[in-house]
């Protein structure tokens, strides 16, 4: 009776831990996700505003989140990151793709230039 108290404690211990490790994984990269979201939405609001900005087709403009704060557009970005968004003109419309480098995280193909 005892052996199986120990198993099912050590079993019940390794879930736990297990899913707490899954959860703050998750809560992580939500995290990231909302602030390239809502660097994205300062970008666009602040294009709106500017329609010559836009870039010509098959080309490329880039904002960083330093010239957005200038401008008056807090994109929520945490204390130790720093962001840009690349806008592209496609034959659909405009691409926007947010790009940040924190302390503990940074978007794949984020560039320092």
């Amino acid at each position: 009776m005892k052996k199986i108290t120990i198993v099912w404690t050590i079993t019940l211990l390794i879930i736990v831990g297990g899913l707490t490790i899954i959860g703050l994984k998750i809560k992580n990269d939500n995290k990231s996700n909302f602030m390239e979201d809502e660097l994205v939405t300062q970008t666009e609001k602040y294009m709106g505003l500017y329609p010559n900005l836009y870039p010509t087709l098959g080309n490329k403009v880039k904002f960083t989140s330093e010239k957005l704060k200038e401008e008056g557009y807090d994109a929520k970005l945490e204390d130790d990151c720093v962001g840009y968004v690349e806008v592209e003109n496609i034959n659909t419309g405009f691409k926007y793709k947010a790009y940040i480098k924190c302390s503990d995280y940074t978007t794949k193909g984020y560039s320092e230039e």
